[in-house]
């Protein structure tokens, strides 16, 4: 109930500092839904020349593309502040994180959130709706595309960490957390048009293809529902196991003495 109660404290205090710049936060959303937009215009103008990749329609590679977005958003909208502890080394603040009694995720994770993602957010939540509709899955479809969401957003959370551990590892020199938005690429698509060897990595090393090619084949295509067990069990377990990785390098950081 503690940490219930510190999520809440922080998300108030978060949705304040918004609020300070309401016209920043808003033009953000803009900027973010005209993005989504503008990338979905040009993969209609790639299938105006090529009718299907792989097998898949510009539909079928709509609702690929709303999963991963959505994930993401939720990823970015809540857990963003994982990316920055790099920063965190350089300027000594990660010492304070690690001598308060509260989980140091914890702290990074809710100690902002990322104005920019709401428009990610929308936009993939009115896709997934509109395209569903189009492919004529039934409403339910769409809620558990969401529920499953909420957990293939852990996978980003742990990449996020992944490459954290490069930072706590070179005292913030090098850092690869960023590197999730490359990752993020990757997930758009379906895992049949990428090679065998890519395909099993993207699989079974690091899980990108739970993100959306997998929920979309099991659930929208086949509706193997024993899937909605499945999917959020291995992103939870992947989470585990990074995390717990991650704790390592974090109890053999050397502060940087700043």
């Amino acid at each position: 109930m503690r940490y219930f109660r510190l999520a809440y404290v922080y998300l108030k205090t978060n949705l304040k500092s918004l609020a300070i710049y309401d016209v920043d936060f808003y033009f953000a959303i803009i900027g973010m839904m005209v993005q989504n937009v503008l990338n979905i215009v040009a993969l209609r103008f790639l299938f105006n020349l090529v009718p299907t990749i792989k097998g898949f329609t510009f539909t079928q590679l709509l609702l690929t593309y709303a999963l991963a977005t959505l994930s993401f958003a939720i990823f970015r909208c809540f857990f963003i502040n994982t990316l920055n502890i790099s920063d965190h080394i350089h300027e000594g603040s990660l010492d304070q994180i690690l001598v308060k009694p509260v989980n140091p995720l914890f702290q990074l994770i809710n100690e902002r959130v990322d104005e920019d993602a709401w428009g990610d957010l929308l936009v993939a939540l009115i896709l997934l709706i509109v395209v569903d509709h189009y492919l004529k899955n039934p409403w339910y479809i769409t809620l558990m595309f969401i529920f499953i969401s909420l957990f293939t957003s852990l996978i980003f959370l742990s990449l996020a960490l992944l490459g954290n551990m490069v930072s706590l590892l070179s005292n913030g020199l090098a850092d690869l957390a960023s590197s999730v938005f490359d990752f993020f690429e990757l997930s758009k698509y379906p895992l049949a048009i990428y090679s065998g060897i890519l395909k099993v990595f993207l699989t079974f090393v690091l899980p990108l293809g739970w993100v959306a090619a997998i929920p979309q084949e099991k659930i929208a295509v086949h509706h193997e529902w024993l899937w909605l067990v499945l999917i959020p069990l291995v992103c939870v377990l992947f989470f585990i196991l990074v995390y717990q990785v991650w704790r390592l390098f974090l109890n053999n950081y050397q502060s940087t003495g700043s």
